[in-house]
Parts: structure tokens; sequence; C-alpha cells
């Protein structure tokens, strides 16, 4: 009798988890296509194919769904970026190279990411709750980065006595800053500059001999 009264249970619980990652993949969609300040409660609703009821069940505020977003998209961009690591090797300055890689507005799907944090970008300095969201999403790219400039300098792929934390957050904040310039479409900056303007810079943040090595497009990129 206990395990026929679980499976109702259980089969409530993974309906109630499908609604809420049709909800955020549903609100992404909406914020990249529309815009923040357009985005309303409804058309994500209608977007995730859910009432607005159930909606406002699984998120009290727009504040606590955007959080949410912000989560749900790094979390997808993370298993890519695994990916893309376990594809480049073991040489740390090809690993750094790809998780780099991954932090650029180079493809489709990354554009869109890219679109969808430059929207919530004033909210997370806005709002106190957003704010913590960010940093702690930042963080995992920070220890990502500082990881792999730590096996480099024991490997003797990179020679440098620089602090490998202040290492990844400078990465990060070039990635940023040059990604965001691409994205604005500025003119004589494409992908392609921009990979190796960083490639160049942080080859010399870590000690690289010369620039990081140029990093393959993952299978099924489309050029942004």
């Amino acid at each position: 009798m206990a395990n026929s009264a679980k499976a109702p249970t259980n089969q409530r619980r993974q309906a109630a988890a499908d609604a809420r990652g049709q909800i955020l993949a549903a609100a992404a969609e909406r914020i990249v296509r529309d815009g923040l300040a357009q985005v309303r409660m409804a058309s994500i609703a209608r977007t995730a194919g859910v009432s607005t009821g159930l909606l406002h069940y699984h998120f009290d505020t727009k504040e606590q769904l955007f959080g949410e977003v912000l989560t749900y998209s790094h979390d997808v961009s993370a298993e890519l970026n695994r990916h893309a690591m376990a594809n480049a090797g073991a040489n740390p300055a090809e690993r750094l190279s790809s998780f780099l890689d991954r932090c650029l507005p180079s493809d489709r799907q990354r554009a869109d990411e890219w679109l969808l944090w430059q929207e919530l970008a004033l909210l997370c300095i806005r709002d106190r709750h957003l704010a913590k969201v960010s940093a702690n999403l930042y963080e995992d790219l920070y220890a990502t980065v500082a990881d792999i400039v730590r096996e480099g300098v024991a490997a003797g792929v990179f020679d440098t006595a620089l602090d490998p934390r202040f290492v990844a957050e400078t990465a990060v904040a070039l990635t940023d800053g040059i990604g965001a310039r691409v994205l604005a479409r500025e003119p004589d900056l494409g992908v392609e500059k921009a990979r190796a303007a960083i490639a160049t810079a942080v080859g010399v943040l870590v000690g690289h001999d010369g620039p990081l090595p140029a990093t393959p497009s993952l299978e099924g990129g489309t050029k942004a």
C-alpha cells in the first residue's frame, strides 16, 4: 500500500519540476526575445504553456523568477562548458582557452545567454537578492578559471607569480568587457578579434609562451 501511495506523489513532484523547468526556459526566451521592459508574467505563462496561476504558485514575484532564471541559464551553460573543456583535452592552456571562449557571445546560444544577462544586469545591481545570485554564479566562473591556472602552473605550462584568483577575476572581466562590445556589433570588432585579444592578454597574465591556443568551435555551434 505504501508503494502505491508513493507513485502518485512522485508523479506530482515530477510534474511540478517539469512545469518549473518549462517556466524558467520560457522566461529566459521572453527576456531575450522581447527585452526585460516588455516581459509580462502572462506572456511567460503562455510561452511555457501553463496558467498564470501555476506560474505564481511556483514564483511569488518577478524578482524571484528572474533570480532563478539566472541560475537556470548558468546551469545550462555550465553543462556546455564542461563538454567544451572535456573536448579540449588535458592541456591547461587549451582548457583555459576553451573555457574563456565559452564566455564570449560567439554563437547563437551564447549570444542569447549574453542578452539575458545584459537585460538582468541592472536589476542585479539594484536588487539585493539578485545581486547575491549573480555574485554566486560569478564565483563559480572564478573558481573554474583559478583551478585551471593552478593546474597550468603545476604542470609548467604557465609561469606566473600572480594569485590565480586575481588572474581569474581579470580574465573573466576581460571577456565581459570585450564580449559586450561584440554583442553590440561594434564596428571592426568581430568574434575572431575578440578571441585573439583575450588569448593574447590572458596568455601574458598566466605567463604562457605566447597567446593561448585557438579553440575549435563546438559541434553544432552557429556563429552569431
